[in-house]
């Protein structure tokens, strides 16, 4: 059974990372904008917004249409408090609807911080537990993932990334958050040139799919967003089967 949640529409459904120059950001923007089913938000980074500016990049997609805009600072939440409520603030006033935080390594305060502050600014704050990168978690204590999640469940987060090419990673959380007796929502990257697949992520337990190059260097964006849409949406038909 297809499911809406607050901000993102039908899950499942696809999150396309737009890593690329502002006028291909516009032209898949136009091309993929109308498939409300199929997609749940536009991811933005830090490239982006250092080239252009984050006001000018979510006024460009908001003008195409009201799609939710993610911001991913990669990896904003990792410094002292004060400057991780600035960054939110600064971000929510170019109209973002969500934030992308990665508190690996910076602490509790700071991902306090993160995510009072987002609140306050009524935008939804979205958590990093892992990263899809080999020996991303070399630094870090061994349950820095499930700390996070905890603590953020506390504090009334319900998103959540975790990685796409770590299907067992995504289920972990799943079922901890559930444990808890929490209902989380996973947001899973690392899809394609990574390694992990649409549809393995999503039958593991993800709800939305983060997915960049198989999207944007596809000859065609649409016809693309439309052929993973069918494997994840079979995948979370399966996975609703065997709750």
């Amino acid at each position: 059974m297809m499911q809406r949640t607050e901000r993102f529409g039908t899950v499942p459904s696809i999150i396309p990372s737009m890593d690329v120059g502002i006028r291909d950001l516009r032209k898949i923007a136009n091309a993929v904008c109308r498939l409300r089913l199929e997609i749940g938000g536009f991811k933005v980074g830090s490239l982006l917004a250092w080239r252009h500016g984050l006001p000018k990049i979510v006024n460009s997609i908001k003008a195409i249409g009201d799609t939710p805009v993610i911001f991913d600072a990669q990896k904003a939440g990792t410094d002292i408090p004060t400057i991780v409520e600035d960054q939110v603030k600064l971000a929510a006033d170019a109209g973002i609807d969500a934030f992308i935080a990665a508190p690996l390594g910076s602490g509790p305060k700071s991902l306090e911080a993160f995510v009072r502050t987002s609140l306050d600014c009524e935008i939804v704050p979205i958590i990093v537990l892992e990263m899809t990168h080999p020996m991303a978690s070399a630094y870090l204590a061994a349950d820095a993932g499930a700390s996070i999640l905890l603590q953020s469940l506390e504090m009334g987060v319900g998103c959540f990334v975790a990685p796409a090419n770590n299907p067992g990673r995504i289920t972990y959380y799943r079922d901890l958050a559930r444990h808890n007796g929490k209902r989380i929502r996973i947001f899973s990257p690392g899809v394609g040139p990574q390694g992990g697949g649409p549809d393995t992520a999503v039958k593991a337990g993800a709800d939305f799919v983060i997915i960049g190059r198989s999207i944007y260097e596809a000859p065609d964006p649409h016809a693309e967003v439309t052929r993973i849409y069918r494997l994840i949406s079979t995948a979370y038909q399966d996975r609703d089967r065997s709750a």
